[in-house]
């Protein structure tokens, strides 16, 4: 003889087998990611479209700045990212952020600059991070995981469709909730510090000294509040500089050796 469950526990049960299916597709178990060529279209389209909507930087030794260190850093990214077309520009915007975009998109915000108080060892690290992500192909990967996400929230509409307001409210609610915190975030954290190991060294390998990563860390930690981690895709500050120092050694190495490659003397 066989007992049907309760109907207590059939929405939450179908609450999480949704939730399942969403963040099995959204690791890419079952959508194909996007070519590279598509999203370097969908990139250059979308820059070309903020560089006509944003105050793009007049500053003339800014521009020249990023301009030397982004194609620098590109030079030694080109071994995992070839035939990319790189493209750097600032734009005036008060933010202390940076970004890369497939197909070799840069943008970098004055106010990025100004925090690092025009250094280009600390503004090399942050554009290494940032290109980081693009040989990672970490936008491609984000995208197939939105898609898994819409997915299961078409999925959970169809599945809610006979249940009162109530139920739907608290149903979708938590779907947000553990789509979030259950993938989104701690995928988004392994990126960042996927980004922050290889960016650290593409930045040395340029010739940038790569202990200026404690510096800016260290002024970003200072900067300002920040959410709690468990809600933040990115590391918090301090476990970011803890994480990076693990790694100072081998990327001092590498610095030393490109300063001297390029006939300069490395900092002591």
């Amino acid at each position: 003889m066989t007992r049907s469950l309760p109907k207590s526990l059939l929405l939450p049960l179908r609450l999480g087998l949704i939730l399942f299916v969403s963040l099995f597709w959204g690791m890419g178990c079952g959508t194909a990611m996007l070519s590279d060529e598509n999203l370097a279209k969908r990139a250059k389209r979308d820059f070309n479209r903020m560089k006509g909507k944003e105050t793009l930087s007049t500053n003339a030794s800014h521009n020249k700045m990023i301009k030397e260190i982004g194609e620098r850093i590109a030079g030694v990214a080109q071994v995992d990212l070839p035939g990319t077309e790189w493209e750097f520009v600032v734009f005036e915007k008060k933010e202390a952020n940076a970004f890369a975009m497939p197909g070799g998109k840069v943008g970098v915000y004055s106010g990025l600059i100004e925090l690092a108080d025009g250094d280009a060892d600390e503004i090399a690290v942050v554009i290494g991070h940032e290109i980081a992500h693009v040989s990672f192909r970490h936008s491609n990967k984000r995208m197939t995981q939105a898609m898994g996400i819409a997915l299961g929230g078409v999925i959970l509409n169809a599945a809610l469709r006979d249940k009162d307001s109530t139920d739907r409210r608290l149903a979708t609610g938590a779907y947000a909730a553990g789509t979030t915190l259950g993938m989104t975030l701690p995928y988004s954290r392994e990126n960042e510090r996927e980004a922050d190991h290889r960016g650290l060294f593409y930045s040395a390998m340029a010739g940038y000294d790569p202990r200026a990563a404690i510096r800016f860390w260290s002024k970003m930690k200072k900067s300002g509040k920040r959410l709690p981690e468990i809600f933040s895709t990115h590391p918090n500050p301090g476990k970011r500089i803890e994480f990076l120092e693990s790694h100072m050694d081998r990327a001092y190495a590498l610095y030393v050796e490109a300063k001297n490659a390029r006939g300069e003397k490395p900092n002591p």
